[in-house]
């Protein structure tokens, strides 16, 4: 239905989020995150000014990802586009990054360092969107090459980031239990 509504429409806003990930080492990896929004109409700020269409958003982050445990070694963030002048003075809170530690409740980190008034809602909101792309891309790069099955459940050493993280990786989910049996054959 909602398909159909839209079919003739022509777009008002639009938000385009891009991410990548490099490698950088035998272990670590660059991940790259971009954030584009963009106005298609013409609209008022609120004290009444007239707005063109454009691009009102244009951020641009760069993560350095070191391994065991999958951490945030170094950071770096530009606003090429922002609505403000104002707005690049939120770019201290990307310093906050360094060291953290990609695991279970990384989103609220994220926000308690940099969301609401401490910092730019758009920034925050890149930054938690590319936690999965640092997942992703980090375990690509670690899987270019076969690996072992590990001895049990408990040395599984992405368990911390994977377990949970979606209905297929629960505890009794079907991607454990095909590695329940995976460890079973090899004992």
């Amino acid at each position: 239905m909602l398909d159909k509504i839209v079919e003739n429409k022509t777009r008002i806003h639009t938000r385009d989020i891009s991410l990548a990930t490099y490698p950088h080492s035998d272990s670590s990896v660059i991940v790259h995150g971009v954030l584009k929004d963009k106005r298609y109409i013409k609209i008022f700020d609120i004290n009444g000014d007239i707005l063109e269409p454009g691009i009102v958003h244009h951020l641009d982050v760069k993560l350095l990802i070191k391994p065991d445990p999958l951490t945030i070694e170094d950071a770096q963030a530009q606003m090429i586009k922002v609505p403000l002048s104002e707005c690049s003075d939120t770019l201290d809170t990307i310093e906050k990054l360094k060291g953290l530690e990609i695991r279970s409740g990384f989103s609220k980190t994220i926000r308690d360092i940099m969301g609401g008034k401490k910092g730019c809602a758009h920034l925050c909101q890149l930054i938690i969107v590319m936690s999965q792309e640092i997942v992703q891309g980090w375990l690509t790069h670690n899987r270019k090459e076969k690996t072992p099955v590990p001895k049990d459940l408990d040395s599984f050493a992405e368990k911390k980031f994977i377990i949970d993280s979606c209905r297929m990786w629960t505890n009794k989910g079907p991607k454990i239990k095909k590695l329940g049996h995976a460890i079973k054959a090899q004992q």
